[in-house]
């Protein structure tokens, strides 16, 4: 069986607080006007939606999009964790640090914080005040894990905080800058993480749509659970 993951992108959909380009879907031909077909043009951020980071988003030595590996958007090892029993504090080392053994071969770590629950009936406070990775638990990822990717059920790996102060300290050490860290992972933001909670996860897949040249991008991301 199969579950999706990806929230479906649509005019008014939530966007963050740091961009103002809202998705746009223009009707080009309609059978109901006389046309042969229905199409669309789509405009759109990268970074709206559920969407993937590539390393070259915070890091010029690294992959683009276009550039990752097939199996790069596929898990064979994926952990949940689940910290909404404590909102909107940010996910430090000792959250995740609990849920690793010595030779832990998880490849995808999922992090469920419930902020998703609002993401419809109160856009603004999910867009605004989201949590995010303390530096402490990004360098444990890194330095002392396995994972290849993590997910998370909210904006961004960087608090709203520390965004509007211009801290970039997660994204950097997960996308592998070199002064700051050993390794890169892919990182996917605004995942729907509701529909895996409390399920046995046999695979995940998160495939980015292929555009030359860009470090982030909207992502098909899907399960299949027992």
């Amino acid at each position: 069986m199969f579950v999706k993951m990806s929230y479906p992108l649509y005019e008014g959909a939530p966007i963050g607080y740091f961009t103002t380009v809202q998705t746009r879907i223009i009707p080009t031909l309609r059978i109901a006007n006389g046309d042969a077909s229905n199409n669309e043009e789509v405009h759109l951020f990268t970074h709206n939606g559920t969407h993937m980071d590539a390393p070259w988003h915070f890091n010029l030595e690294g992959k683009q999009i276009d550039e990752l590996d097939v199996e790069d958007w596929v898990f064979n090892n994926p952990k949940t964790i689940d910290v909404s029993s404590r909102p909107n504090r940010d996910v430090d080392r000792s959250d995740i640090e609990p849920f690793f053994s010595e030779n832990d071969d998880s490849d995808l770590l999922l992090i469920f914080s419930g902020l998703s629950r609002i993401r419809e009936s109160n856009t603004k406070e999910y867009t605004d005040n989201f949590p995010g990775l303390t530096t402490s638990a990004a360098k444990f990822i890194i330095e002392e894990t396995k994972l290849r990717g993590i997910a998370l059920d909210f904006m961004s790996v960087e608090s709203a905080e520390s965004m509007r102060a211009n801290i970039w300290s997660v994204h950097r050490t997960l996308l592998g800058r070199r002064d700051v860290s050993q390794r890169s992972i892919v990182i996917i933001e605004d995942a729907n993480l509701a529909p895996i909670l409390g399920k046995k996860i046999k695979r995940v897949f998160a495939a980015p749509l292929l555009i030359k040249g860009i470090g982030g991008s909207p992502v098909n991301m899907f399960a299949e659970i027992d």
